[in-house]
């Protein structure tokens, strides 16, 4: 799933915009996926290190403890 609902990028960082307003910073990188057959993904920033729980049933981004 992480792939076609893609790019998922750090709700922590600031985003970098380019001057056509298209999002450029580097998107979260996929470190687990389908996480116990529970449709979640763990993916990593790589600018903050912080690690992310991406749940696709409610559509959500939850920050996990460093």
């Amino acid at each position: 799933m992480f792939n076609s609902t893609g790019p998922h990028y750090c709700p922590d960082c600031k985003p970098v915009i380019n001057s056509k307003g298209i999002r450029i910073d580097v998107p979260l990188k996929l470190i687990t996926n389908n996480y116990s057959g529970c449709g979640i993904d763990i993916a990593i920033c790589d600018k903050c290190n912080q690690k992310f729980q991406i749940s696709y049933k409610v559509d959500k981004i939850i920050k996990l403890a460093k």
